[in-house]
């Protein structure tokens, strides 16, 4: 019998339905907020400094959330996110009723966001492999991917920008609204998945010890350490030109504002079809191939979009783009599920993604800065070199997986 004959089972399902609505909350405020920055500030610099901002907050509290997806209820951790999103986004919605929201604002808000985020994805992505076997991790992660891509590039950016047009603080509103949605799909979760057993018990070593053995296993862990090390390059790369993305729209492919979303919602396609066909191109090309392929395809587009005035070439171009990130990351992380031991996976996974969001915060910043000083389009002529010595990397020194 196949793995895709085999049913994901109604635990999974559950787990995905409570996703969904996070994914789309997602969505509608990556098409909103850019939009709100830009009418706050005409700046490139701090266009980019609120998604710098929210990806920053990784460095401050991913460790922390890994230690605690390993040792609590992922479907706890998970309510408690939500909640504090939900109560950031009702700060922001009553400085923006107001008319008293700055720059600095936006972007502490996004902060905590990003802070909550931190927590609720470090514990989703250790719950995982507890519903689902070993076999179905790229058929779970690629069901997922593809909502997430839905709710995050294509539903929920249309959304966002057409609430936006609306009026400044609808998408905030709308968004706070579906948070509360997700928390209340966490909540009829089954207790199926009980925190991983840790291999000491708590108290018997020093706290910095246990939150930084996820950083000694990885920097030890051939294959991972090379795959986190592209995934940071890829990560850089990325943000420095899409966190310029709205400004450059707007004035070289001439789309407004207004339907920034339906750019993004553009690239959401190949995005899907990248997540939904990552499953059977894993099992028919492998690992170091399919990942080398899929960070060519993340960057090399972004030259092209540079090169062309077409506001629907650039639309095929992200397309290529997200299928590319899509395939990079169900490939990824059910690599970095199979391979990393139970117990010490909520922590492999936040120092994995500390170094990614941690390269992609220093990725808008310099995006943010070349744009404002050099021209806006030079972010997307540095992304081609930047993948290609990714995907090299990746081919040179990725080692095979040693037999279990």
């Amino acid at each position: 019998m196949t793995t895709a004959a085999e049913p994901l089972g109604a635990p999974f399902w559950r787990f995905w339905a409570s996703a969904t609505a996070a994914n789309l909350a997602d969505g509608i405020r990556a098409g909103a907020f850019p939009l709100i920055a830009a009418a706050l500030t005409g700046s490139p610099f701090g266009v980019a400094l609120v998604a710098a901002c929210q990806q920053g907050a990784w460095l401050v509290f991913g460790l922390g959330a890994g230690l605690l997806a390993d040792r609590r209820s992922p479907g706890r951790v998970l309510v408690v996110a939500d909640a504090i999103r939900v109560i950031a986004l009702a700060v922001l919605l009553t400085t923006l009723a107001l008319d008293t929201a700055t720059i600095p604002i936006l972007a502490g808000i996004a902060f905590v966001l990003g802070a909550a985020e931190t927590f609720r994805d470090t514990s989703a992505q250790s719950m995982l492999p507890r519903l689902v076997s070993e076999r179905q991790l790229e058929r779970a992660n690629g069901r997922l991917f593809g909502t997430e891509i839905v709710g995050n590039e294509f539903i929920g950016p249309l959304l966002g920008a057409a609430l936006f047009g609306i009026a400044f603080t609808v998408p905030v509103a709308v968004d706070a609204a579906v948070l509360v949605a997700a928390v209340l799909l966490v909540l009829a979760l089954p207790r199926t998945a009980p925190p991983a057993r840790c291999a000491e018990p708590a108290g018997t070593a020093r706290l910095r010890t246990e939150i930084l053995r996820g950083a000694r296993w990885l920097l030890n862990h051939p294959r991972q350490r090379v795959i986190s090390a592209a995934g940071a390059v890829i990560c850089f790369a990325d943000a420095a030109w899409w966190s310029v993305l709205v400004l450059y729209s707007d004035s070289a492919l001439g789309v407004p504002m207004a339907a920034f979303g339906a750019l993004l919602a553009a690239g959401a396609v190949g995005g899907t079809l990248g997540a939904l066909g990552s499953e059977r191109l894993a099992a028919r090309f492998g690992v170091r191939p399919l990942l080398a392929a899929a960070a060519l395809s993340t960057g090399l587009p972004a030259v092209l979009i540079a090169l062309t005035d077409s506001p629907f070439a650039a639309g095929a171009l992200l397309a290529v783009s997200s299928a590319g990130f899509a395939l990079w990351n169900v490939v990824a992380l059910s690599a970095r599920q199979r391979e990393t031991p139970p117990e010490l996976l909520g922590r492999v996974t936040a120092v994995h993604r500390i170094a990614l969001y941690g390269s992609g915060m220093a990725g808008a910043l310099a995006g943010g800065w070349i744009a404002g000083s050099v021209a806006l389009a030079a972010p997307f002529h540095a992304a081609g070199p930047l993948v290609a010595l990714a995907a090299i990397g990746l081919l040179v020194a990725l080692p095979p997986r040693s037999a279990p």
